[in-house]
């Protein structure tokens, strides 16, 4: 179980940092944290694709997003997972395609 289902390409906008998903987890690569952070499949309670929370025109409340961000996450349209365990619930992070990035994490097993 090593080849990733989908790998997000490191980019500015993510901080070059690798986000991954496996058939049995998904991978946070975090140079900020210095962790690989691995949320095991079972542990996913929700995901979701968020609109960024600071624009050109401010603030936009819809976007703002509570919780860990390994990256640009306010900026840009980003991805949040919910875990239903862990000192850190909600994670917000930016993939190179948030929504291919959760159509993938919604194939695997709850």
């Amino acid at each position: 179980m090593n080849t990733p289902i989908y790998k997000s390409r490191r980019s500015g906008k993510n901080l070059w940092q690798e986000y991954r998903i496996y058939p049995d987890r998904v991978e946070l690569q975090s140079w900020l944290l210095f962790h690989t952070i691995t949320i095991p499949a079972r542990d996913i309670d929700k995901i979701e694709v968020r609109p960024p929370a600071i624009g050109p025109r401010g603030l936009y409340p819809e976007g703002v997003t509570w919780g860990i961000k390994l990256d640009n996450a306010d900026f840009r349209r980003h991805v949040l997972v919910t875990r239903k365990t862990g000192l850190w619930k909600r994670l917000a992070f930016t993939p190179d395609d948030p929504g291919k990035f959760v159509a993938a994490c919604e194939t695997l097993p709850h």
